[in-house]
């Protein structure tokens, strides 16, 4: 069996098991009652369990109403409540992001007005032409095109109906991926988010979406009722150690909630990661495997100095105590910080300056202040080396029990593509790729880029890393290749471990 066979298959039981496990919990949530006061059940009812008393609650399961039939009727009406929110939401959600100034529709015409300044103008079109081309490619008509100004690289499609005749897919793609990458990268992006039209993600994602929904709304319901039983005790009774025993069930609920929660999205995760993976192959089948690991190693490249950058802009803010920077006042960062700039080492360096610069500008704008260019300029350079300073002096004295990590610390942590770009065009070619895949198939322990080992929000466990894509991608167009690489390291290591043992 092909491992993109495997892939598949793996996407779709993962998916299928995601959708029986919530929909086994949506059923025993709905029949589920706990409360303060004995219930009373009905003695005709052919099957109930006895209230379990248990910290002061009386709970009950009864899956059968008054007439002795399974209900399930009062789950079915959750559940399409539950997905009517759910769709209400998403609508409303995709009128902001749409709605956002900096979305600019351009094709097949403007939504509000001119759709992008003169200077824009080689950018938009460009981009029109290379959506079109891929989509002729694929063979799926893409209804609009937007680009997103934004300086970190992204892309994204949707399409909610992929019913012929009736479907409208939709292409995003960020200003900055038109700006790192060349055509070729581009077009791989591209084919990526048609892929995701091509299999149905967008609807797969929201229907395997609605369940999960209704089971938060559904656990909250059951915090409340703990809650309120917590509080009368309290307020009511005064009896403190009911209370107490309400609190401790309080918790042990949340625990067991939680654990389940999280074995369930497991196999959410589990299947939006293998769509991630499809689509990767069919850009890599359309374009060539060696074009989308470049396009994948540029982009988490420029994320990697935008997370980069955001990290010393956060702990430089820190330093006048306030917690975390504004939107806004990032915007203005983003705006100073060059577009194409790929190094992270060198957006820690500026990191100083841009913040300078944004707050003066901040200053200026929104208090009117007056300040000559010039003095502006000396009093930033003047303050760079200091602020350099303090921060190579906080990462010195930081222990080994602090959860920061020294830059130092991040760099014996992964793996620098770049030291593989012999001839420095920035480019791996196929054996340079294929000593990179080496490396990283020997240091399994190591990631491709720092931020990934910062990352813990549910975007990081949504979609596989970039070591995991990388590898995916030439292991599934060069499988002999893989295997003699897998074969070359395993050898190695053997003897490496033979060795030690004898010395």
């Amino acid at each position: 069996m092909t491992s993109i066979l495997r892939i598949r298959l793996s996407r779709m039981f993962n998916a299928a098991i995601f959708f029986l496990l919530t929909y086994l919990q949506m059923i025993f949530v709905s029949w589920v009652s706990i409360r303060q006061i004995p219930p009373q059940i009905p003695t005709n009812t052919p099957f109930s369990m006895k209230a379990l008393h248990i910290f002061g609650f009386y709970i009950t399961l009864n899956p059968f109403d008054e007439t002795g039939d399974i209900n399930l009727r009062f789950t079915a009406l959750l559940v399409l409540l539950t997905a009517g929110l759910q769709i209400l939401l998403l609508a409303f959600l995709i009128n902001i992001v749409f709605s956002n100034k900096n979305m600019v529709q351009i094709y097949p015409e403007p939504l509000y007005g001119p759709a992008h300044s003169p200077e824009e103008a080689p950018l938009v079109e460009k981009t029109i032409s290379l959506v079109t081309k891929v989509s002729n490619h694929a063979k799926i008509r893409v209804t609009k095109i937007f680009v997103y100004r934004k300086a970190v690289p992204n892309a994204f499609s949707l399409d909610l109906l992929p019913i012929p005749f009736l479907r409208r897919p939709y292409l995003v793609l960020n200003t900055n991926v038109l700006e790192i990458l060349n055509d070729k990268e581009i077009e791989s992006v591209i084919a990526h988010e048609l892929a995701h039209v091509k299999n149905g993600d967008s609807l797969v994602r929201l229907v395997l979406s609605i369940p999960r929904t209704f089971l938060t709304l559904a656990y909250l319901f059951i915090y409340l009722q703990v809650g309120t039983g917590i509080l009368t005790a309290i307020f009511d009774s005064q009896d403190y150690l009911a209370a107490l025993n309400r609190a401790i069930f309080l918790l042990f609920v949340y625990l067991l909630i939680a654990f389940v929660m999280r074995f369930t999205v497991h196999f959410l995760y589990s299947a939006n990661r293998n769509a991630e993976f499809l689509a990767d192959y069919y850009a890599a089948e359309l374009f060539g495997p060696n074009v989308l690991i470049n396009s994948l190693i540029h982009l988490g490249q420029r994320s990697e100095a935008m997370q980069t950058l955001y990290r010393e802009i956060e702990w430089l803010e820190g330093l006048s105590g306030s917690r975390k920077p504004t939107t806004a006042f990032l915007r203005m960062v983003n705006q100073r910080f060059p577009k194409n700039q790929l190094d992270e080492d060198i957006a820690r360096e500026n990191a100083p300056k841009v913040f300078l610069e944004a707050k003066f500008d901040e200053l200026i704008s929104n208090y009117g202040i007056e300040l000559d260019e010039k003095i502006k300029n000396e009093l930033i350079e003047k303050a760079v080396p200091a602020l350099l300073e303090k921060r190579s002096k906080y990462f010195a004295d930081l222990d080994e029990e602090s959860k920061d990590l020294k830059p130092s610390d991040l760099k014996q942590k992964t793996i620098d593509w770049r030291f593989f770009d012999s001839d420095s065009n920035f480019i791996l070619e196929e054996e340079e790729i294929e000593s990179f895949i080496e490396t990283l198939i020997a240091q399994p322990d190591k990631m491709v880029f720092e931020h990934e080992l910062l990352g813990t929000n549910e975007q990081d466990q949504d979609h596989p890393n970039f070591r995991t894509r990388v590898l995916a991608v030439f292991r599934f167009f060069n499988p002999q290749q893989y295997e003699e690489i897998l074969n070359r390291v395993t050898s190695v290591t053997i003897k490496e471990n033979i060795s030690g043992v004898r010395s």
